[in-house]
């Protein structure tokens, strides 16, 4: 809907003479800008410029694409009006072979043109990344087998403690990934050397110096001011209470000792590190007892808070001086040398074997273009070379859309080609920073940023920028709620631009009235939030229904029910539910009039559609909703791929066993399950192509079929010599019919497309270097493994009408009327940053420092620093990530998401009330741990959220209003509960009589013969073995072994479960017993034993698993550290850490005799056997003492201590008896551990 041109838009069209930064909001109209600035200078009547001489370059080759596409509609429409004109039919001309590219196909035409400089084939090509990656592992084989043959000591000494403990893969992924990285960088190796000269310290050596200590200081600064905040407001509460005095003096003592800590902070790290070892907060002060004690909890919690935070800041960076990190730094610099000398050496390999080869990849491209493009003059300084000064004359201006994801090498090139060295600036560029959401590919939104802040607005400069932010998408409903959500969150610590007022979207679009009346829904945004907790039931209530039959009642984890959610709003806005006011209306460009919405008109947008887009679509389905989701997942998992597979396998190799039974099963062979068990009887112990051959040696029917399959095979395998991979699968899927029989089923076409995509795949492996069908196998997993899935084919047009499903990366540069983002409660995903390894562009290196000897490894705060810097940065890009996604709409915004605790979050939102800032203090938005957070704290300050803090009985007062908001929220909140599909009880009577009805009708109504009763009273003569199990595990023995006598032993084996769908992460803060005693377990099993000293640090290793995911909320909060403090104090903890060897969660089977278990089991023989099965806590050895200690989270009364020793005894035999048969040696002592008494029994 672009109107005519703005003020602004028309600067950015005509300005010429200088670098140019036309910074774009969304939806400002930038890509009509860029076609209309390049319209009219190739028109120009004065100073016409061939569009030949311009160099276009864009971000993907679709948009290439579109640009020459939209540059050639914008020429026709001229020579329409003049026909006749001599220059347009010129530029129509030049436009085919016109430079509008990606910088990648820009430097292939330099390369290919140029490749005489350097030492590369002319008929060179472009590796496929899974060739690429095959060479990759084939040249890191090589090197490691190099080194182990030299016996490199220093080799040996990097693999010893960077080698994992198994074999040396983390080793080999620590040189990939740094290879990887510094391809970023125009000159890899200079990169590596940089890097490694930060560690390589001497003499009078100060951290404070350092980039490192410049990025922990600013961090340190904000926290230890949010601290002071949190003491300052505690201050407060004692001024408006009596009786507080004990308590403001001790608050006065804090904020002093807080103010030194700041001004330390201020001097430098040495002086704040001292500052660290006096800071101590005493015990908690109370009030006088006839004090009123309503606001000291309040008082309490923020010290604790402030207290929390300046102690894990200490504990995280200020634990040591600069010269104990000048001594770390010594430590590691022999092993990062030794590091980038490997990551050189594989470089040297990788290179050689693509050149024998005659391939490249595209990092080659950038590299190679560069080298072409920039030689050393006699001081070693970069000059452009003799090519590089050619192209300069050629192009007369560069222009670069979507600026904002440029990387480092991408701008040596085109600043090398440009003519700003020579007074003539002539760089055209264009993007939107808070749009740069591509750092994880190494984009560099710094240069963007550095080219904002220095650029001048002034008229003739040379270095101009220009702002368009006048949105020409969007309604004004949706823009101002975007910007009021972000002027209060995106700030140049976090977001790394300042949204301020000269930021906001302002409305350019015109969208008229609906003049039918028909529009019933408007257009403020909404905000849908379900409730996970379930206040409403009591977990007494819980722990019963736990033990009722719910087999009709659904238990819906958090994307269910988010899905359900948008499904019911889609259903809403299409006017099919019954408390709707009629469909939604959206205006129609190409009608010039409002129509009632259509399913292609919503989009709903996932930071992630891994692990979701699956759920939505079956939920939306069953909703009757059409939709589509472009997983990226599930081709290689599509039935009809893995029978083509399996085929190709066992013509390769006929000796694999499941390809084949899968080939036999599958429609090419058509056997049965009865024919391919008969085929299995023919030869029990050899493989199933021998028991094949063996049946078809006979001559019977089945004979004759396996015979003329393995006749079929022969032939198959033969053409498999000299037929090239492609056309072998394309034969084959003839051959066979197969093509064909999947074309009949269900979803036919869908199906063949994905056979015509694995056909497509094999084609382009034949383009490859690798030849051969087991070539193309190993291809094929090496892409099903490293490069991901590739989805199913396409089958979606543009115009079908269904809701789409798309991450907010591939949404970019898109709009849809109506736009569901979904997913807000969901965590980021920070985990790169706990990798022993991490890398920055600029902070160089980041590791764990490792002593094998000591047993001991930590983070240095070289580490520390980049963890907390890309931190920061993924934060940023995670905020730019929102804003894109909030910038897609058009007309209305829906925003939903699932809280696990929505009264939690809103007291924790609520901190941001205390702020008198527009803008929300840093330390409180990097807090925020999901797109909800930063949501809420910015809704926090809106007068529509009050109606959700009212429905907690939460009155947090007045809020901030902010200045000139416009913004209109609709905001629900839902439980659970409002998702759920519940069967009556009448429902299921009605199914039950249903079913007997046609049970009745399928038998008749003639009464059962004396045959039949006969047949219906037989019973089996060995009853009794077909109730004893193969295989029990220990839990289930102590269970048997209670029961009471009269009950018959295998009576509880075998029950009947109502099976639901899994749900692995549940949100019901409710947990049973053994949920709980299994969190234990598993945090007992991964703790760290060298620190387990104090409480603080087991806390902190619970939380580390927190975080890594390893565990989850729930499982965190119902592991008591105290519980574990107190038993690596007792005597057996005690024992334990100091033991020579600790074997933890150490997995067992042993066969014993049934009668073993039960000597009076009637009808069992000695010969039936059984095999236990179980997991022994815990064992250790204290020189030749073996010791077995079992730990238990059952509630013990110290009254009944030999009752849970008899519930156990059988258990605790068997792990004995395991050990015994496995160490060949006796168990010296035997110990239960009650976690619940913090007591050990011995045995």
């Amino acid at each position: 809907m672009l109107a005519d041109w703005t003020r602004e838009q028309l600067e950015a069209i005509h300005t010429s003479g200088c670098d140019l930064l036309v910074a774009a909001a969304a939806g400002a109209g930038k890509t009509a800008v860029l076609v209309e600035r390049i319209i009219r200078k190739i028109t120009d009547e004065s100073n016409p410029i061939d569009i030949d001489n311009m160099l276009i370059v864009t971000f993907t080759n679709a948009a290439a694409s579109e640009m020459r596409e939209r540059i050639g509609e914008a020429l026709e429409k001229e020579l329409e009006k003049k026909p006749d004109s001599y220059k347009l039919q010129r530029q129509m001309l030049l436009l085919n072979k016109a430079s509008i590219t990606t910088i990648h196909s820009f430097c292939m035409d330099v390369v290919k043109n140029n490749c005489h400089m350097l030492d590369l084939d002319p008929d060179f090509r472009i590796a496929d990344e899974t060739e690429s990656l095959l060479l990759r592992m084939e040249a890191l084989e090589e090197l490691f087998e190099e080194k182990y043959e030299e016996d490199d000591m220093d080799f040996i000494y990097l693999l010893d403690r960077y080698g994992g403990n198994r074999d040396d893969e983390k080793l080999k992924d620590m040189v990939l990934n740094i290879y990887d990285f510094i391809q970023s960088s125009p000159w890899p190796e200079e990169w590596l050397d940089n890097a490694l000269r930060f560690y390589d310290v001497s003499g009078n050596w100060d951290f404070s110096e350092t980039p490192w200590a410049r990025i922990i200081m600013d961090y340190a600064r904000i926290e230890i001011q949010g601290a002071l905040n949190q003491l300052l407001k505690a201050k407060e509460i004692t001024e408006d209470n009596i009786g507080y005095e004990k308590c403001a003096e001790q608050l006065n003592n804090d904020i002093q000792m807080v103010l030194k800590l700041k001004e330390a902070a201020e001097e430098s790290w040495d002086q704040l590190y001292k500052a660290y070892g006096t800071l101590e907060f005493p015990k908690q002060q109370s009030p006088d007892k006839k004090a009123d004690k309503t606001d000291y909890e309040v008082l309490k919690a923020l010290r604790k808070e402030a207290k929390d935070r300046l102690n894990v800041l200490g504990d995280d960076f200020f634990n040591c001086s600069s010269e104990d990190i000048k001594g770390d730094l010594q430590a590691l610099y022999p092993v990062l040398s030794t590091l980038c000398r490997l990551v050189s050496s594989f470089t040297r390999i990788y290179t050689e074997k693509k050149k024998e080869k005659a391939i490249i990849d595209f990092n080659d491209l950038e590299h190679f273009c560069l080298n072409i493009l920039i030689e050393k003059d006699e001081k070693g300084n970069n000059k452009p070379s003799p090519v590089a000064l050619s192209i300069r004359d050629r192009f007369n201006e560069i222009l670069i859309d979507e600026y904002q994801d440029s990387n480092l090498v991408q701008e040596a090139i085109l600043s090398v080609i440009s003519k700003r060295d020579e007074n003539n600036p002539n760089i055209f560029m264009v993007g939107d920073v808070k749009q740069s959401i591509y750092r994880f590919r190494q984009a560099k939104p710094e240069l963007f940023l550095d080219k904002y802040e220095r650029y001048s607005e002034e008229e003739g400069s040379k270095e101009r920028k220009i702002k368009l932010f006048k949105n020409f998408r969007s309604r004004k409903e949706v823009l101002e709620g975007v910007n009021f959500i972000f002027r209060q969150l995106m700030s140049s610590y976090l977001g790394e631009i300042d949204y301020n007022e000269d930021e906001f979207l302002n409305t350019g679009a015109v969208y008229p009235d609906d003049t039918t009346g028909k529009c019933a829904v408007n257009n403020e945004i909404e905000l849908h939030i379900v409730d996970l907790n379930k206040e409403e039931t009591s977990k007494e209530d819980q722990e019963e229904e736990k033990g009722t039959e719910t087999e009709d009642i659904e238990d819906l984890d958090a994307v269910q029910t988010e899905a359900r959610l948008i499904g019911q709003r889609i259903l809403y806005l299409m006017g099919m539910t019954e408390d709707s006011p009629g469909p939604f209306r959206v205006y129609d460009a190409k009608l010039n009039d409002y129509r009632d919405i259509m399913y292609k008109d919503i989009v709903i947008l996932l930071r992630t559609v891994r692990g979701w887009a699956e759920v939505f679509l079956q939920e939306l389905e069953t909703m009757g909703i059409p939709v589509f989701a472009d997983t990226g997942t599930g081709f290689f998992q599509r039935p009809e791929v893995q029978v083509v597979m399996s085929l190709l396998q066992i013509i390769d190799n006929p000796m694999q066993d499941i390809p084949l039974i899968s080939v036999l099963r599958s429609p090419i062979a058509g056997f049965t399950s009865e024919e391919l068990l008969d085929i299995r009887l023919e030869d029990k112990e050899g493989s199933f192509y021998d028991a094949l051959k063996k049946t078809a040696a006979k001559e019977d029917d089945l004979g004759k079929k396996a015979g003329d399959f393995l006749e079929r095979l022969e032939i198959w395998r033969d053409k498999a010599l000299y037929m090239p991979t492609d056309e072998l699968i394309w034969y084959l899927m003839n051959e066979t019919g197969y093509y064909s029989f999947v074309g009949a089923m269900p979803q036919g076409q869908q199906r063949q497309a994905n056979l015509k995509v694995l056909f497509e795949r094999a084609k382009q492996y034949e383009e490859t270097s690798f030849k051969g069908l087991f070539n193309f196998i190993n291809f094929i997993n090496k892409l099903k493994s490293s490069s991901g899935d590739m989805g199913n084919a396409k089958m979606l047009g543009e115009n079908d009408d269904v809701v789409r499903i798309m991450s907010i990366h591939k949404s970019k540069g898109l709009e849809f009327p109506v736009v569901f983002l979904g997913g807000t409660g969901k965590r980021f995903n920070l985990r790169d940053t706990n990798d022993v390894l991490l890398l920055h562009g600029e902070l160089g290196f980041g590791i764990d420092l490792v002593d094998p000897i000591r047993r001991i490894y930590y983070s240095t705060v070289p580490k520390l620093a980049i963890k907390q810097r890309i931190k920061l940065e993924s934060l940023s890009e995670e905020m730019r990530v929102l804003y894109v996604a909030m910038t897609r709409a058009k007309e209305k915004l829906i925003i939903t998401g699932c809280d696990n605790d929505m009264e939690k979050s809103l007291n924790r939102w609520s901190a941001a009330l205390d702020s008198q800032e527009e803008k929300l203090p840093p330390d409180l938005v990097v807090r925020g741990q999901r797109y909800l957070d930063w949501i809420g704290l910015a809704l926090m300050r809106h007068e529509d959220f009050r109606k959700l803090t009212a429905s907690y009985d939460l009155n947090f007062g007045n809020p901030k209003t902010i200045d000139n908001d416009q913004s209109q929220w609709s905001i629900h909140l839902w439980r659970k509960e409002n998702f759920l599909r519940t069967k009556s009880e009448e429902d299921v009577k009605q199914e039950e009589s249903d079913f007997l009805k046609e049970l009745e009708n399928q038998i008749g109504k003639t009464k059962p013969g004396e045959d039949i009763a006969r047949k219906l009273e037989w019973s089996y003569p060995y009853e009794i073995a077909t109730k004893l199990p193969a295989k029990l595990t220990v839990t289930e023995l102590k269970r048997l072994t209670t029961e009471t006598e009269d009950e018959e032993p295998t009576a509880n084996l075998y029950k009947t479960y109502h099976l639901k769908k899994p749900n692995f992460l549940k949100t019901d803060d409710v947990m049973t017993a053994a949920e709980r005693g299994s969190a234990m377990h598993y945090v007992m099993q991964h703790l760290d034993l060298n620190k387990t000293d104090t409480l603080e640090e087991i806390e902190e290793q619970i939380n580390r698993l927190y975080e890594e995911e390893y565990i989850t909320e729930q499982w965190a909060k119902a592991v008591d550290a105290e519980k574990i403090y107190k038993f690596f104090s007792s005597p057996i903890g005690k024992r334990i850490k100091k033991a020579d060897k600790i074997y933890r969660e150490m997995p067992f089977n042993i066969e014993a005799s049934w009668q073993e278990i039960f000597p009076d089991g009637e009808g069992t023989k000695p010969e039936d056997k059984i095999i236990i099965q179980g997991i022994i806590d815990l064992y250790f050895m204290e020189g030749e003492k073996l010791v077995l200690l079992d730990y238990k989270t059952d509630y013990v009364d110290r009254n009944n201590i030999d009752e849970i020793i008899s519930r156990y005894k059988t258990q605790i035999q068997f792990y004995e008896k395991a050990l015994n048969k496995a160490l060949k040696r006796d168990v010296d002592e035997k110990y239960i551990y009650l976690f619940s008494i913090d007591q050990a029994v011995k045995l």
